[in-house]
């Protein structure tokens, strides 16, 4: 027989905030958010509702969360995507400071790890995906999703071909379950499938 229990809890930040987007460990122990007003991201134990951290550090609004496993395979690492162009590595277990900023060409709008951790892939307004190293926090690749994320434009599309620009992006990004693969969606009907290999792509880079 499957046992469920209604957890009620009421999360409140210091001071009032817009939160935008959420994140919550593993264990379901942990639960953050990005506030788009205050730029910060709060973290709370999710379940006594006790704020145990506010990290700052972004300058525009937070707009993705994401946890993802450490070396020693515990889920100890959050990155912070922001409108400011940088994703942040917070190691809050140890420390309430970024411990890595990783600087793209435009707004961050969307983030996942890889299964392990490995890998960090980075979606931006730009339509690029950026992927990263998550322990050496060093760029090992880049994918230029253009013209997948705008996937076509009806006729009867009220969407101009001068802001259409604005909508060629990916605005969800996921790993497959084995880590080889990335989905990303963006505001089309499509979702695209990338093959990644992270030895491949260390290779090159090197």
């Amino acid at each position: 027989m499957l046992q469920c229990r209604l957890l009620h809890q009421t999360l409140v930040t210091p001071t009032p905030a817009q939160l935008g987007c959420v994140a919550v460990d593993p264990s379901g122990e942990i639960v953050c958010a990005g506030s788009r007003d205050t730029y910060n991201v709060y973290v709370w134990n999710l379940q006594t509702a006790h704020l145990l951290e506010t990290l700052a550090g972004h300058e525009a609004p937070v707009s993705c969360l994401a946890f993802g496993a450490s070396s020693g395979g515990s889920a100890c690492v959050l990155a912070s995507g922001s409108w400011d162009k940088t994703v942040r590595l917070w190691d809050f277990v140890s420390s309430s400071s970024s411990i890595e900023s990783l600087q793209h060409g435009a707004d961050v709008l969307a983030l996942a790890f890889s299964p392990d951790g490995a890998m960090l892939a980075v979606s931006t307004l730009d339509g690029n995906i950026a992927l990263w190293d998550a322990a050496d926090a060093a760029q090992v690749g880049t994918i230029d999703g253009r013209a997948d994320a705008a996937g076509g434009r009806s006729a009867l599309s009220k969407v101009s071909s001068r802001n259409a620009n604005a909508t060629k992006c990916f605005r969800s990004l996921s790993f497959s379950a084995d880590g080889s693969a990335i989905l990303a969606g963006g505001n089309s009907k499509f979702v695209c499938l990338y093959a990644v290999s992270y030895t491949h792509l260390r290779a090159h880079e090197t």
